[in-house]
């Protein structure tokens, strides 16, 4: 799947394509749907989400009521625009309950370049020979994109993916679609989209909320009857620290292998 739009049907000079390259929005429509067949979160949802952002402080689960991470390794993959710092309260908790996290580690998350995609692979290689066992990975929103495209690749390294509110079931709907476009001419034109959806060869979780605010929440389940499709209420911003999410992700965590 190329993720570039053509410059025109009389193709540019090299050096003039080289030139305004980062200005060309990207053709992704084979993410997002136009034909309004799936809904978009309107921006009143959007303005929800970042209120949510600053006032949604919930306690977390009773330590004591869950399960314990023995060890396991989890690599966890952060949102859109977002970084390690946004995990790293996520990651704490997790090591908290016995697990040992690890962040991406490669800034800013933009989407499938080819530098992130080559960072991934190696990052998943290097944490399961740390562990000498198979890792799970965790995806908060276009981060459960990455999550499942490796599992597709490197499935011998990987025992579960758990997904965060994240649009795998293409196409989708965002309010954040124009800033992925953006990003479009970025990305990576071999990255094999049209397989995000299909079952994926590891045991997988997939959270998500029909209050999301940020992308179509029917997008981020599943039909394969091997994946766990977990509904919760709250918002899409604040999934990484919602209760509800917290134990169950613990406990499916916990409980493979």
């Amino acid at each position: 799947m190329d993720w570039r739009l053509p410059i025109s049907k009389r193709a540019a000079p090299r050096s003039v394509q080289s030139r305004y390259r980062f200005l060309i929005m990207a053709d992704l429509s084979a993410l997002f749907d136009r034909t309004g067949a799936v809904r978009r979160p309107d921006f009143t949802q959007l303005l929800q989400e970042f209120s949510a952002l600053l006032t949604d402080r919930p306690e977390a689960p009773d330590f004591a009521d869950l399960p314990d991470g023995d060890g396991r390794v989890v690599l966890v993959l952060p949102g859109f625009l977002t970084s390690d710092m946004v995990t790293r309260p996520l990651r704490d908790f997790l090591e908290e309950q016995g697990f040992r996290t690890f962040g991406w580690e490669y800034g800013l998350n933009i989407g499938p370049t080819p530098g992130a995609l080559a960072h991934l692979r190696s990052r998943v290689r290097e944490l399961s020979e740390l562990n000498e066992a198979p890792i799970a990975l965790i995806g908060i929103s276009l981060g459960g994109l990455l999550a499942r495209d490796l599992a597709y690749d490197c499935s011998g390294q990987i025992r579960h993916v758990v997904t965060l509110a994240s649009p795998f079931r293409l196409p989708t709907a965002s309010t954040f679609e124009p800033l992925v476009r953006m990003c479009g001419p970025l990305y990576d034109p071999a990255a094999r989209i049209e397989r995000l959806a299909m079952p994926l060869p590891v045991p997988s979780t997939a959270f998500f909320t029909r209050d999301d605010g940020v992308v179509a929440w029917e997008s981020c389940r599943s039909d394969d009857p091997d994946c766990m499709n977990i509904e919760v209420d709250g918002h899409h911003m604040t999934i990484c620290r919602n209760p509800k999410v917290l134990t169950h992700l613990i406990e499916r965590l916990a409980g493979e292998g």
